[in-house]
């Protein structure tokens, strides 16, 4: 469901890295301290590059994506000693009551309906030991979005503030706690400027190319793309030809940090809910 993010020996852009990095981060800075030695399950593992490096300190660890390439992808590059990866559905989770102590989501919430998130966060629930704890990431809509603008990702279903996430958690699990992974300010300025909105943009052009998907035929779409410029052009991790070496070295996990007070610029909010034990 995410983006088939994987660490690579040569990185197509600055924003292409940078966006490994952050979503490394919620494995990295995140999720490591709370899977030592526990039982895990990942919901939405991509390429699994970020489940590969958490089996080394886990007990066992279940990693399911929806893609079937991901999955085949997964159980060829990795060993399966303390890990097995399985094409599943977060919404209708093959394992029984009570399987794990953790359970971690990263961004997959923002893909999934409004309508059945509750169903998706009931079924993480159902699965997770009595004092089990569940840990997510998604995008932080402040950053990304304007005013009632509806996500540009067209893969995303529902972008969210930080309030909107916790108020959606705490319906599902009684102990919840929202954190925002904020960036140095050459690393937050890069993202900004790939994410950049004009209300023109993000209040006309969008919503009308998505109505005209709904009745045009797809060569016509085509056509309108091709005349239409950069206003149509879906926003990319890109920042232009500049050395790989030079970024490589320059950027790394250390411009990256977890922040309680969920700033407005913050890139990611991060979600820990407990399942208290009965």
């Amino acid at each position: 469901m995410k983006s088939n993010i994987m660490p690579t020996e040569r990185w197509g852009s600055i924003g292409q890295y940078l966006l490994y990095l952050r979503h490394l981060a919620a494995y990295a800075l995140f999720a490591k301290e709370f899977v030592a030695d526990m039982k895990v399950l990942e919901i939405g593992c991509g390429t699994g590059y970020g489940a590969n490096e958490l089996s080394k300190c886990v007990s066992f660890l279940a990693a399911i994506d929806v893609s079937e390439e991901n999955i085949l992808y997964c159980q060829t590059k990795y060993s399966k000693d303390r890990s097995a990866f399985i094409l599943g559905d977060g919404i209708s989770l093959p394992f029984k009551a009570g399987t794990f102590d953790v359970v971690m989501s990263f961004q997959v919430i923002e893909h999934i309906p409004s309508k059945t998130a509750l169903n998706y966060l009931a079924e993480i629930k159902r699965v997770m030991k009595p004092g089990g704890v569940f840990i997510l990431s998604t995008p932080n809509s402040r950053l990304r979005l304007l005013p009632f603008q509806k996500p540009w990702n067209p893969e995303h279903k529902k972008e969210y503030e930080d309030g909107e996430l916790k108020t959606l958690l705490s319906k599902a699990f009684q102990e919840v706690k929202v954190y925002g992974l904020c960036a140095s300010e050459e690393v937050l300025s890069i993202e900004k400027n790939r994410v950049k909105q004009t209300h023109f943009k993000a209040y006309v052009v969008i919503p009308l190319y998505r109505l005209l998907q709904r009745f045009l035929p797809s060569s016509l779409l085509f056509r309108l793309r091709r005349t239409g410029g950069i206003l149509l052009k879906p926003l990319k991790a890109e920042q232009g030809p500049v050395s790989q070496e030079i970024f490589t070295s320059k950027f790394s996990l250390k411009d990256f940090r977890i922040n309680p007070d969920c700033p407005k610029d913050c890139i990611d909010l991060y979600g820990i809910c407990k399942k208290t034990k009965e």
